[in-house]
C-alpha cells in the first residue's frame, strides 16, 4: 500500500517503500507499509513460515500433513488437522464384507457398521390344511403329513325308486349330480287315493256289474 512520505520538508506522494543505504555496506534497508495486510495470527501459515502484518511479524504454526496420519478404526477414519499437499485415502478394514441381515417377521435390518438399513419383505405361504379335509391327491403343507379322510362322489344320475338314496353329510362332490325325472309322473296316472312324490292320483277303476237274469254286463 503505497503512502505520502515526508523527508527534509519535502512530501513524496505514493511511495510504497523506502530504501535507506546501510552504514559501512552497500546494502540497503527496506521499509515497506504493511499496514492493509490481513494476517493476524500464525495459524494461518505453514509452519516455518514467517511474515509481517500491520508492522507485526508472525511465525506459521499449520502443520504439514500426509497420508501416514490419517488412522482408522472399524469403518471409522480420523483426519487430523493440517495442511495437506495433495489428496489422500486411507483403507478401512472390513469394508468389503457382507453386511449382517436380521429378519423379523415381514422386515429384515440390514446392518454395516453404524449404517442399518430397513428393508420390507414379501412373504409367501403354503396353505395349511387340517387334516379331516384332505381328499385323496390333494397336498397341504409338504412338512406335514396327512391322511385322507373326505368321502369324494364323482359325476351320477339318480333315478327315484322305492327306497330312499342318500348322499352321505361331508361329501365332496367331483361332478354334478341328476336326479331324473319323469313327465309321467301326473295325477292322471296316478290311483286314486294314492301320493307319489307329493304327487296326488286322480285316476278311479271302473265298477263293472252284472245282471243276474239277463246276464248283461254294465260297465260305469
Amino acid at each position: 500500500m503505497a503512502k505520502n512520505v515526508l523527508i527534509n520538508d519535502v512530501v513524496y506522494q505514493n511511495v510504497p517503500s523506502v530504501e535507506i543505504p546501510l552504514s559501512g555496506s552497500s546494502g540497503v534497508a527496506e521499509f515497506v507499509d504493511t499496514s492493509d495486510a490481513t494476517l493476524d495470527s500464525g495459524d494461518k501459515m505453514l509452519s516455518g513460515n514467517t511474515a509481517y502484518a500491520d508492522g507485526v511479524k508472525y511465525t506459521g504454526s499449520i502443520a504439514s500433513k500426509s497420508g501416514s496420519d490419517l488412522t482408522a478404526s472399524g469403518d471409522t477414519v480420523t483426519v487430523p488437522a493440517g495442511y495437506y499437499a495433495s489428496q489422500q485415502t486411507k483403507a478401512v478394514a472390513g469394508g468389503s464384507a457382507t453386511p449382517a441381515a436380521t429378519i423379523t417377521g415381514t422386515s429384515a435390518s440390514v446392518s454395516s457398521g453404524t449404517n442399518t438399513i430397513t428393508l420390507s419383505k414379501t412373504v409367501s405361504n403354503t396353505p395349511q390344511v387340517t387334516a379331516g379335509y384332505v381328499s385323496a391327491g390333494t397336498a397341504g403343507d409338504s412338512s406335514v403329513s396327512l391322511t385322507a379322510s373326505v368321502t369324494t362322489k364323482a359325476a351320477a344320475t339318480i333315478t327315484p325308486g322305492t327306497s330312499d338314496q342318500t348322499i352321505a353329510s361331508g361329501t365332496y362332490l367331483t361332478g354334478a349330480q341328476v336326479i331324473s325325472g319323469d313327465a309321467n309322473l301326473i295325477s292322471s296316472n296316478i290311483k286314486s287315493g294314492v301320493s307319489i312324490f307329493s304327487v296326488v292320483g286322480s285316476l278311479t277303476s271302473a265298477t263293472v256289474s252284472q245282471d243276474a237274469s239277463t246276464k248283461i254286463l254294465t260297465i260305469s
